[in-house]
């Protein structure tokens, strides 16, 4: 009979023990076991803790009923998602983490091979359950029950830290403080069904304030706050979570932008070299892009980082816009001054170069779109000193003697500013042309 007894226990033994292996995701709850089967430090170390006293992991781990239990509660996110079917509503994934001291459960380190912490299951020990709730308007009730990747680890001073990954479901409203976005704010409270404030005190666990700082796709975290309540009935922990998500349609309106600034620069090199038009458009087009350029590296680097793409894109428009404010300045300057009113050889070349060319003579001899307005004053920071008389008729005689001779291949060899501006600004039209094309294209693709 006592043999039988024996197999029977060890059949037992060896049954709850395949039983607990299959929870692989928990620590192992600890089983009381004889002396002869503790075969380490550590397990005679849970026998005494757990098998030796009256430890009962049902009542909380005060010496008196009466003493209140202080607990530190922290939570960091790890993910948001929306609920399919309801935009009002979205899943938040958190990592709880608890800590408190346990009364019962400590050991002196140095009778115990050193041993300072243990991994423990939490079946094994007191540990809370807490319920969820939306703060705004639902009135479902979620518990930390559902919750897994349950680790629990016990000090020797009977510092307990148990951290819990828990996914909740969490009414939002929006708030439109942004247009390019949509912004929900989240209010999750966390509170305790079982005890009053007069037997367990939350606090702030300070090493888990915060939030990540990557993106959440296809929201971000933009506020997390967090705090504790401890003068209604029940304990609380409450988080207030703005996320937010870049709205397609609102992309399309950035680029959009950034696509009419493109054709704002490719239109002024069509407008009159001297005209009034020309210099309203290059300095509005020019501040415009500016402004615009700076908020979307503001998005970029603070909201959203796809918002950088479009920052990036909008730089190389603008330099390109920079480019042309910097011929038009340069050309009025040459034209207005006496001293640099033939251009250089080279670019006389180059010009009657593309004119060799039927159709390039064509495109090249394309006139401006205002070409029969009357030429604008010029504004003060751009315009010089008139030319007296004798200078101009001095200029005259010297153009006139220069035009008799010509270079060994029968091209002119001084060329007035004002017979190769308009080429010019064709050929930097279709530069820039090919240039946002090749942008726009890396950009989609």
């Amino acid at each position: 009979m006592i043999a039988v007894s024996k197999m029977v226990q060890n059949g037992l033994l060896v049954l709850l023990v395949g039983v607990s292996m299959v929870v692989a995701e928990h620590t192992k709850p600890f089983l009381c076991v004889t002396q002869m089967q503790i075969n380490s430090t550590e397990a005679a170390l849970k026998s005494a803790l757990f098998c030796g006293t009256s430890y009962n992991p049902r009542y909380r781990p005060v010496k008196y009923q009466q003493d209140r239990l202080a607990m530190y509660i922290g939570a960091e996110v790890i993910n948001v998602e929306r609920v399919q079917k309801d935009d009002s509503k979205v899943e938040i994934t958190l990592e709880l983490l608890m800590q408190w001291y346990d009364a019962f459960l400590h050991w002196n380190k140095r009778t115990s091979n050193n041993i300072e912490t243990i991994n423990v299951s939490e079946h094994n020990l007191w540990t809370p359950t807490f319920a969820a709730k939306s703060f705004h308007k639902s009135p479902r009730v979620q518990s930390t029950k559902q919750c897994s990747r349950i680790k629990c680890h016990l000090s020797y001073d009977g510092e307990v830290i148990y951290t819990v990954l828990c996914t909740f479901v969490v009414d939002c409203y929006s708030e439109a403080r942004y247009w390019a976005f949509e912004t929900k704010i989240c209010t999750l409270r966390i509170y305790s069904v079982e005890y009053d404030t007069n037997q367990l005190s939350l606090f702030h666990f300070q090493r888990r304030l915060s939030y990540p700082s990557y993106p959440l796709l296809p929201y971000k975290i933009t506020s997390f706050q967090m705090a504790t309540v401890n003068s209604t009935m029940s304990p609380e922990f409450r988080m207030d979570i703005v996320i937010e998500r870049l709205i397609g349609s609102h992309l399309v309106v950035f680029l959009a932008l950034i696509v009419a600034f493109s054709l704002m620069n490719l239109f002024s090199l069509w407008l009159r070299m001297d005209s009034n038009a020309r210099s309203v458009t290059i300095a509005v087009g020019s501040v415009m892009q500016s402004l615009y350029l700076i908020i979307l590296y503001w998005y970029g680097a603070v909201k959203m980082k796809p918002v950088l793409a479009l920052a990036h894109l909008l730089l190389g428009t603008y330099l390109f816009g920079a480019v042309a404010f910097g011929w038009t300045y340069y050309a009025r300057t040459q034209i207005r001054n006496r001293a640099g009113a033939r251009c250089p050889p080279a670019v006389a070349q180059l010009i009657g170069l593309l004119r060799k060319s039927r159709p390039l003579r064509s495109f090249l001899s394309i006139g401006y779109l205002n070409e029969s307005a009357k030429q604008g004053k010029l504004s003060n920071e751009w315009e010089d000193a008139q030319v007296d008389t004798e200078e101009t008729q001095r200029r005259d005689e010297d153009a006139q003697a220069a035009d008799t001779h010509s270079s060994s291949d029968g091209e002119c060899v001084r060329v007035e500013w004002q017979e190769v501006v308009q080429p010019i600004d064709r050929v930097l039209f279709c530069a820039m042309l090919t240039a946002y094309l090749i942008m726009f294209a890396v950009y989609a693709f």
